[in-house]
């Protein structure tokens, strides 16, 4: 039976997820998740989400972040602890999802998201918020890994190597904030080679097209 707590957090996510409809051309949340594994329709959870904003019009990082550690149902595999720095204690401590989801949510409203690649970590997040029992989470999304294929196609597409080759401000990896962060950078830096022809607004819309419908958004 679900806690009157939780019961609130779910009727406002119900209502949001209902009336949500966000895209902007300037403003996009970058954002990353760690999880327990690759498939969540088979249990895999998210343990950790981390996102920072670009106003790509002035080509910047914004001061505003993001970072919410998860507290899964299941016992997170040791591996994945140490993958990820995260102990017993801060996961033991975290948000529920759907607590860590809305203030996600409320974060990025008003904002088109990004992550890299955008097809796992937005599939992971539609997956969970259904098994919820909830309407479709349908963001609009850009992914940085197709962004890199279009524009160095010469190069690995891996964020490993993009930050490496690209020069871009390491930070500690699997920390889903950092990489949040360095995918921020990383996408300002691909945008920055395109050679648009349409116009800036014009080129994102087509882009966000067309990821979307790449990607299965419904």
């Amino acid at each position: 039976m679900k806690s009157q707590r939780s019961l609130h957090v779910y009727d406002r996510l119900f209502e949001s997820l209902c009336s949500y409809h966000e895209s902007s051309s300037r403003y996009f949340t970058v954002f990353d998740l760690e999880t327990t594994g690759f498939y969540p329709v088979l249990g895999d959870e998210v343990i950790s989400i981390g996102a920072v904003k670009i106003d790509l019009m002035e080509g910047r990082l914004l001061e505003e972040s993001f970072y919410r550690i998860v507290r899964p149902i299941h016992k997170v595999p040791r591996f994945v602890r140490q993958l990820t720095g995260l102990s017993i204690g801060e996961i033991r401590a975290g948000w529920t999802f759907l607590e860590a989801f809305e203030e996600f949510m409320a974060f990025s409203k008003g904002t088109t998201l990004i992550a890299h690649p955008v097809k796992f970590d937005v599939y992971f997040l539609q997956t969970l918020v259904q098994k919820c029992g909830l309407p479709d989470y349908l963001p609009p999304y850009l992914c940085s890994e197709e962004l890199a294929k279009d524009t160095l196609p010469q190069m690995n597409p891996q964020l490993d190597t993009l930050i490496r080759k690209l020069n871009i401000e390491r930070y500690e990896r699997h920390h889903a904030l950092n990489d949040a962060r360095m995918t921020a950078e990383l996408f300002l830096k691909l945008f920055q080679e395109l050679d648009i022809k349409n116009g800036y607004e014009q080129e994102i819309r087509d882009r966000i097209a067309r990821d979307n419908l790449v990607f299965g958004r419904k």
